[in-house]
């Protein structure tokens, strides 16, 4: 049996008490000119180490956008989210053990949840325009790279 290593976020930071109340959101632009992001406090609370947030999309956009982002990268090392309202859809470009790829599509919805390996390249081929989703990454800051 494989014993797992404990990471104690208390030896490498002071984490302190952060709570987000939805009466007090306040939406930002972001990464995405589609999306708009509601911060969660984490990334303060935890210097850093860790974001999580929930993205939108933007209320009266051009409801002809795809909301596509083209095949990319994240340089992370922990990225997960957790569809709260809508849909979105990606493909996935999943390494087989001979080094080839082979491209998978997913759709997720309310109650569906990804964890993205880090570097995995992707790309988001449209999501509805309702959607809502919690994202959290490791660490709060990361490089987007276009493939």
């Amino acid at each position: 049996m494989t014993q797992l290593q404990k990471f104690n976020f208390q030896d490498s930071l002071d984490i302190e008490f952060s709570a987000s109340y939805a009466e007090d959101a306040v939406w930002e632009d972001g990464l995405r000119d589609f999306f708009e992001y509601r911060d969660l406090g984490v990334t303060s609370a935890t210097q850093r180490m860790a974001k999580a947030h929930i993205i939108r999309v933007k209320k009266g956009g051009d409801p002809s956008d795809l909301h596509t982002t083209g095949l990319h990268t994240h340089e992370l090392s922990f990225q997960m989210i957790y569809i709260l309202k809508g849909w979105i859809k990606f493909i996935y470009k999943i390494e087989n053990k001979d080094g080839s790829y082979t491209d998978t599509e997913h759709k997720f919805g309310p109650g569906d949840c990804c964890l993205q390996p880090p570097s995995i390249v992707h790309n988001e081929l449209k999501c509805s325009d309702d959607l809502e989703l919690l994202e959290i990454t490791l660490p709060a800051d990361y490089e987007t790279r276009a493939v």
